[in-house]
């Protein structure tokens, strides 16, 4: 389906002002290829991680690597926007520290909505209105790696409810005519 909306896109990443925890060991406890919507399922319910918190750390509303993970205020809020998007439940602890968080990982839809680019070695990231559904919240792959994009509105309703940790690069549209 096509997206015909004028509602802007957004790159989300982590904000690089505070030292955010450091998920260790996390490829020998979860199986990133399985948080698919087709694959979710045969994952445990309940996961837990170490993580390392840092000197002046924080636990932020959004944690964008290895893998997203949500507070729960982030995902209520995520939740309102997109009723059918499942959120597996982890936990991150730090042990020095004595402190731990909980976090949600929502399952993303992989759009294969990238346009093709101007030139060789262009890091941009354009998206075809025409190859995307619209969604709220998804997972565009760029190359070997990923990327999260949200949508302006909900990115609007996070940070007016204080979400911490969320830096957002607009995405350039495109309608698939100009590029070749």
């Amino acid at each position: 389906m096509a997206y015909e909306g004028k509602m802007k896109y957004f790159i989300l990443t982590n904000g690089d002002k505070n030292p955010f925890p450091q998920i260790i060991n996390w490829s020998q406890t979860i199986d990133v290829r399985k948080l698919t919507r087709d694959e979710y399922q045969k994952m445990p319910p309940f996961i837990q991680f170490n993580a390392k918190l840092g000197m002046d750390g924080i636990f932020p509303d959004v944690i964008d690597k290895p893998f997203l993970l949500l507070s729960r205020e982030a995902m209520e809020v995520t939740a309102l926007y997109d009723l059918n998007i499942p959120f597996l439940f982890f936990v991150l602890f730090d042990t020095e520290k004595g402190e731990c968080a909980s976090y949600y990982c929502p399952v993303l839809e992989e759009e294969e909505c990238l346009a093709k680019h101007f030139g060789p070695g262009q890091r941009e990231i354009i998206l075809d209105r025409k190859k995307f559904s619209g969604a709220p919240l998804f997972r565009v792959r760029t190359g070997t790696e990923s990327a999260v994009v949200i949508r302006m509105d909900l990115a609007e309703s996070l940070l007016e409810r204080g979400g911490i940790g969320m830096k957002l690069k607009e995405v350039s549209l495109s309608d698939g005519s100009i590029l070749k």
